[in-house]
């Protein structure tokens, strides 16, 4: 049986979310998951966002371990 494709529409902080329940719950077995965002950057912590200013990095408010999306093959 050939996997499904999921898309998901959006990589913000509800995006993310909904992906990673996906992916918790095994759905990487029969699906592949896809995402397509405006931003050039994976998830972030848009409501500490001012935090940048007073030094906190990108990787600091990222949501998306290092890799994970990777691990599991979300694209």
């Amino acid at each position: 049986m050939s996997r499904k494709n999921l898309v998901v529409i959006g990589n913000g902080m509800v995006g993310h979310r909904f992906i990673e329940r996906t992916i918790a719950q095994g759905a990487t077995e029969e699906w592949n998951i896809i995402t397509f965002c405006e931003e050039p950057r994976l998830a972030y912590d848009r409501v500490n966002l001012s935090g940048f200013f007073s030094g906190k990095t990108a990787e600091d408010l990222s949501l998306v371990e290092p890799n994970s999306y990777q691990d599991v093959q979300v694209y």
